[in-house]
């Protein structure tokens, strides 16, 4: 009898989760249909093995087998407007306020002293999640670096939104500590794996961790975070909680973008402007490499990828462009007040934006560096070395390319 019961008891037990599934329980702050849209995408992205020098419009997946979000987008709606009141209501509403303020109905963070100048609510890690799968595409792979997880035993993520990367990375290397931190706690909270971990922390004040604690230090996207003067400290920072032999990744897209239309152009020259009125270093990412050589860092090297945005560059510069509709829609309340425009003259901006997206053959240039933190007793390379090529194994990818070839992205 008991060994019946013990038997159909096995016979009973849940099924072990998939990664892709534990990855949708992980995301669960999206709703079932973007999400599913999203990993439709990703699965895409993932299935195409198209090269460097194929016409990007030859890529598969495109017309009605485009996520019902991009198919928006592509023809011309606004999607880039919609709001998400999940964040905005509920029995959380007095803590909200007390953590958190709203602008132009986008929730924001109320830290004291921060710049950041992008949304927290769902909208915006709905298009986080998105970007690093472009993102991961266009670098072929969650790292730059070599990153083998026998070596690196313990990982930092330095403004881990809402954790996608490192969740990811926690789940395919499950022998390695993961810590993501970011100035606020938009991860999940309760499903994740036990080898990953999340704290609040402004990174412009400091790391709360001791010297050479970590292997492999990741980060990304804080254009938008970091002010200009603070780069160097926090670089430093980097470092400092890096052990001898470990590496530090960086990667950032700047604010410009290249093959611009018009209204794209006006709009970007207001958001450069209000970026330095507040401070921020909008060509930083052109500047990782030297960022890094001046932080000591050794085996520095840099690289970037030329992501189309549009239909015209296929179901890749369909993903980007949905991703910008994201970043426009999250900056709507400030740049609005920068160009002192009503909510209808924004729409109206917007939607000749993307059309410029085809007719102009946009895209964005996304830069990596990486780098090693030399022993105590090894010498710093010369600062007045050549510069190092782009990648290994990889074609230079410096120079803009040319319009058949530059979505073909890394």
């Amino acid at each position: 009898m008991g060994s019946n019961q013990s038997s159909q008891g096995r016979f009973n037990r849940k099924p072990k989760m998939t990664q892709q599934e534990l990855q949708w329980q992980y995301q669960r702050n999206l709703s079932e249909q973007q999400l599913a849209d999203h990993m439709s995408a990703r699965q895409a992205l993932e299935n195409n093995t198209y090269g460097r020098s194929q016409d990007p419009r030859q890529i598969p997946g495109i017309g009605a087998h485009a996520p019902s979000v991009i198919a928006s987008t592509v023809n011309n709606e606004s999607f880039y407007h919609q709001r998400s009141t999940t964040l905005h209501s509920g029995s959380n509403v007095k803590s909200g306020r007390q953590n958190y303020r709203w602008i132009d109905g986008r929730r924001h963070h109320n830290t004291e002293g921060a710049i950041y100048v992008l949304p927290n609510d769902i909208d915006e890690m709905d298009r986080l999640h998105l970007q690093h799968y472009v993102i991961r595409h266009a670098f072929g792979g969650n790292t730059r670096a070599k990153f083998d997880g026998k070596i690196h035993k313990d990982v930092l993520d330095v403004g881990c939104g809402p954790g996608t990367w490192i969740l990811e990375m926690s789940t395919e290397h499950t022998e390695t500590n993961f810590t993501g931190i970011d100035i606020s706690a938009v991860w999940p909270t309760e499903i994740r794996p036990r080898n990953c971990r999340f704290q609040v922390v402004n990174a412009v004040q400091g790391l709360p961790f001791e010297d050479n604690t970590f292997d492999f230090v990741y980060q990304r996207f804080m254009i938008f975070a970091y002010p200009a003067q603070d780069w160097p400290f926090i670089i430093q920072e980097l470092v400092r909680v890096t052990k001898p032999g470990g590496i530090i990744e960086l990667t950032e897209m700047p604010i410009m973008s290249n093959a611009n239309g018009p209204e794209l152009s006006k709009l970007l020259e207001v958001l450069e402007e209000g970026c330095s009125a507040k401070g921020l270093d909008s060509k930083a990412a052109q500047k990782l490499d030297t960022l890094l050589r001046d932080a000591g860092l050794t085996e520095v090297k840099f690289c970037h990828a030329s992501i189309p945005v549009g239909a015209w560059g296929a179901k890749v510069g369909q993903l980007m462009r949905e991703n910008c509709a994201g970043l426009w829609s999250s900056l709507k309340g400030w740049l609005k007040e920068l160009r002192q425009m009503n909510d209808a003259e924004y729409d109206a901006m917007v939607k000749k934006i993307f059309i410029e997206y085809e007719t102009h053959k946009c895209y964005v240039n996304c830069f990596c560096a990486w780098g090693v933190k030399p022993y105590p007793w090894e010498q710093p390379a010369a600062t007045t070395a050549s510069p190092p090529q782009p990648s290994l194994q990889q074609p230079d990818i410096a120079a803009p390319l040319p319009p058949t070839t530059r979505a073909a992205v890394v």
